[in-house]
This record gives structure tokens, C-alpha cells and sequence, in this order.
């Protein structure tokens, strides 16, 4: 091919070029004078225009504060307040104490070999976890350790709630001193409370008042959260402490600063027992039996 040729084509690949830059570039500068009125739309932030702008009068967040659940643990709550579990603390395996593990216990077995069935002792643990329960009676959170199978029986029932009320033997004498301390609590809520009196109406029973107790739920919730008691918790205590040394008082107790009269101790008062005892024996003898002379 010629070089006038080839130079020719060259020409008419540049000049193409240069045309299609030249639109393009037109093409941008119209557009610019649009961009620039979109661009002086756009909001100015706040701290150019200031506090006042009626375009920053609505916040686009609330202002109310997130409602607040505790995270309490059943083994925390005082147990001075409530009453004492009706089969006593656990002797063997004190740990299920501090959670629902319904029956379960260390089991103690052998490890036989088959070559030659030697025998070496061994021991299982229960498959225990820890899991948060939300009870919407108490609007609070229960974290506690529970084995599998309460789990199990749990999610059966329902909810931590059913199984905590249910009222057969079995099942107060599965849930421990733990369980039996987050039963009670429930038990003084006012939802509760309507539960229960629908069940006695369905017994052919007269409902009980429904009874107002929020304040010991919160300071019993309190107690059983980490950290200092609430001003309300602390109100609530000094009620029942005062309550409960008000409750003792019987009759007129001016005897006890009189001048002579002291406090009944232990041994004396254990002394005069024996004695009644032995008067009350002597009298039967008396009756029953005449004394030979």
C-alpha cells in the first residue's frame, strides 16, 4: 500500500475523532448550568444555617427513651422476703441450687476395658448451659443455668412462666430453691394473681382481691440486680423492716424497761421447759397410776 494512502486513512481516523471529543464536551458544558441549579438545592447542613431553620425542626429520631428490662438471676433474690422452700436446699450436688436442673446429678459409674475388663472409676456431668428467658410478667429478663432436658420441658410448656406455676408435686420439688424464688416473685404479679382467680372460678372457688405489689416486685428485682438499691427499693425496705418490728410488738411493752425484769435467755427458758415437762409427767402418774406406800 502507498504512503500517501495510509497517511490519508490516518487523517480521517483523527479528524473523526476530534469531532466526537468536540460534541462531547459540548454536550457537558450545557448540562453544567442544570447541575449547578440542582446543586444549589440541596440542603445547607446545620451548622451554616443554624439552629432556627424551620428545615431542621422535625428530628428524623424519637426522643423517647428505650423501655428498660433487667437481667435478673434467681439465686440473687432476697431470700429473707420470701418463704422457705418447702424441701430444704440440696445436699448432693450444691450447684443445682443456683439454676433449674430439675433431677439431675453427678453420676459416678466404671470404665471397663473389654481386653481385659479392668475397671477404673469415672464420674458424668449434667449437659448443663445457660439460658435468658424474657417473662413479660415481670417485663425482666431471668438468666439462669438449666440442663437440657428442663429445656426441654420448658419449651413443652410453653414458656418459663407455665413451668415455673405449675403446681403438682413433682414439679415443686423439680424446680430447687432457685426456681422456687422466681416462682414466688411471679406468683405477687398483678397478671398472675387474674390467672390464678380465673382458675378458682373454673373450680366453683371464690376469687381472692387482686393485690397491688409492684413496689416488693421492683425492690426484689433490684436486689437481685448487680449495683447499689434504687431510692424506691431502699423506701421499700425500711416499710417492711419497720412492718416486721412492728408485728412483734404484742400488748404493752413497757414491761421490758422496768427496772428487775430481764430478757428470758436460751438456757433458762430450755431450764423451765424441763421442769413443766416433768410436772406435766408427774401428774399423769398421779392419775393414771396411784404411788405405792
Amino acid at each position: 500500500m502507498p504512503a500517501s494512502s495510509t497517511f490519508s486513512s490516518v487523517q480521517r481516523v483523527a479528524a473523526l475523532l476530534s469531532s466526537r471529543c468536540q460534541s462531547t464536551f459540548s454536550l457537558s458544558a450545557a448540562s453544567a448550568p442544570s447541575r449547578l441549579h440542582s446543586a444549589s438545592s440541596v440542603s445547607i447542613p446545620r451548622q451554616v444555617t443554624g439552629y432556627n431553620d424551620p428545615r431542621f425542626s422535625q428530628r428524623p429520631f424519637s426522643t423517647t427513651p428505650r423501655q428498660q428490662t433487667k437481667t435478673i438471676k434467681p439465686h440473687r433474690l432476697p431470700s429473707d422476703l420470701i418463704p422457705p422452700y418447702p424441701y430444704g436446699e440440696r445436699r448432693v450436688y450444691k450447684q443445682s441450687n443456683r439454676g433449674l436442673y430439675g433431677s439431675a446429678r453427678i453420676r459416678f459409674g466404671n470404665n471397663v476395658a473389654e481386653k481385659h475388663n479392668n475397671k477404673s472409676r469415672r464420674f458424668w456431668r449434667p449437659n448443663v448451659h445457660v439460658k435468658a428467658f424474657f417473662s413479660p410478667s415481670l417485663c425482666a429478663r431471668v438468666k439462669t443455668r438449666l440442663t437440657l432436658r428442663v429445656l426441654k420441658t420448658i419449651r413443652r410448656e410453653g414458656g418459663i412462666e407455665n413451668y415455673l406455676l405449675k403446681s403438682k408435686p413433682a414439679r415443686i420439688q423439680e424446680l430447687g430453691p432457685g426456681g422456687w424464688n422466681l416462682r414466688w416473685l411471679l406468683m405477687q404479679t398483678q397478671a398472675v394473681q387474674q390467672q390464678l382467680n380465673e382458675e378458682r372460678i373454673g373450680l366453683g372457688l371464690e376469687p381472692k382481691e387482686i393485690e397491688n405489689r409492684d413496689d416488693i416486685i421492683h425492690f426484689a428485682l433490684d436486689y437481685a440486680t448487680p449495683g447499689p438499691l434504687s431510692t424506691r427499693s431502699r423506701a421499700t425496705l425500711d416499710e417492711m423492716q419497720a412492718a416486721v418490728a412492728d408485728t412483734f410488738v404484742l400488748g404493752d411493752d413497757r414491761l421490758g424497761h422496768m427496772e428487775g425484769v430481764e430478757e428470758l435467755s436460751d438456757e433458762e427458758e430450755q431450764k423451765l421447759l424441763d421442769e413443766l415437762q416433768a410436772l406435766d409427767e408427774a401428774a399423769k402418774d398421779a392419775k393414771g397410776h396411784p404411788v405405792e406406800t
